[in-house]
């Protein structure tokens, strides 16, 4: 796949939109078998970095963080807002379970599963790195992926259950034209 550039329009905004679109629709199909309940996805927006939900958030946000190898680099970030954190761990693990050992693997299946349908959707390698866990938004990590995705265009889909409630957003930033990802600040 030929690189993306740092600002996209026209054909190629519409072409990343519609691998968020297909990669988003089996995330939320992914979480819907975890939590055994309906979950459905908004329709991507697409967002300059300073105004999208992964800049925003509140502290205790739990947020996971993936650089994206393969045929088209980036990064893909999971935002769980802290009610649907909650109830996800307590619907996977229960109140006294291994919460963030739960929130990396649930990260590595939605993304697994996001990335996969793109990898399928352009018929190239697409791959996550291991997940990056962060709890703490005034922390250096939120901080470097703030400043990462200023100025970019962030693709950003919700995932929400039937009653509308917030599950997970799911923010993914394609690659700069050169080619590539900008080196991990995470």
């Amino acid at each position: 796949m030929e690189s993306l550039n740092l600002h996209p329009v026209g054909d190629e905004l519409d072409r990343l939109c519609e691998m968020a679109n297909v990669g988003a629709g089996h995330a939320a199909t992914a979480l819907a078998r975890l939590v055994r309940r309906p979950i459905r996805m908004q329709a991507p927006r697409v967002r300059m970095g300073s105004t999208s939900a992964a800049s925003a958030g509140a502290a205790d946000d739990a947020w996971i963080f993936f650089e994206v190898h393969g045929a088209m680099g980036g990064a893909l970030v999971l935002r769980l807002p802290a009610a649907a954190r909650a109830l996800l761990v307590g619907e996977l693990v229960g109140e006294h379970g291994p919460a963030d050992s739960a929130l990396r693997e649930v990260g590595n299946i939605l993304a697994s599963h996001a990335l996969s349908a793109v990898a399928d959707l352009v018929g190239a390698r697409v791959l996550p790195s291991l997940p990056s866990l962060v709890i703490e938004a005034d922390g250096p990590a939120i901080a470097a992926w703030r400043s990462r995705a200023a100025g970019r265009v962030c693709i950003e889909t919700h995932l929400v259950d039937d009653a509308g409630r917030p599950a997970v957003d799911l923010v993914w930033i394609p690659a700069d034209a050169a080619g590539g990802a900008a080196p991990a600040p995470f």
